[in-house]
């Protein structure tokens, strides 16, 4: 999760143009919103994510869910690790290539989201 103050940032335009990044990236997109904050549901082929906008133009905060069941280490790679004693670690090597795709996805959003408040911030109006 990452927070930013003082940005001034149309909210509502940083939740579209996330929107848009997760369809060109091939995912399935459903939008949430309500006044205090706004949520995308990405659903791609491997794995989904859940992203939580929330706070003021001036202070808000971004957090990326991927879906539980591909969260660190799951039960499927730990029998994985436990059958890959026996000769069995196919289980193993697909949730660890899961969650690499899900750590590069991770990787690029974040840098989508810097970009995307730098384009979108507005000086506050001084008054």
């Amino acid at each position: 999760m990452d927070q930013w103050t003082g940005a001034n940032v149309d909210l509502s335009q940083l939740t579209e143009r996330l929107v848009r990044f997760f369809e060109g990236n091939q995912f399935d997109t459903k939008l949430e919103q309500n006044p205090s904050r706004s949520v995308i549901y990405a659903l791609g082929e491997q794995f989904g994510v859940k992203v939580n906008v929330r706070g003021e133009p001036n202070d808000f905060k971004v957090e990326f869910i991927p879906s539980t069941k591909t969260q660190g280490f799951s039960i499927t790679m730990l029998l994985g690790y436990v059958t890959s004693l026996f000769g069995g670690g196919t289980f193993m090597l697909r949730d660890i290539k899961l969650q690499e795709a899900i750590n590069r996805l991770e990787k690029v959003f974040w840098k989508e989201v810097d970009i995307d408040v730098a384009d979108l911030s507005k000086p506050a109006a001084s008054g």
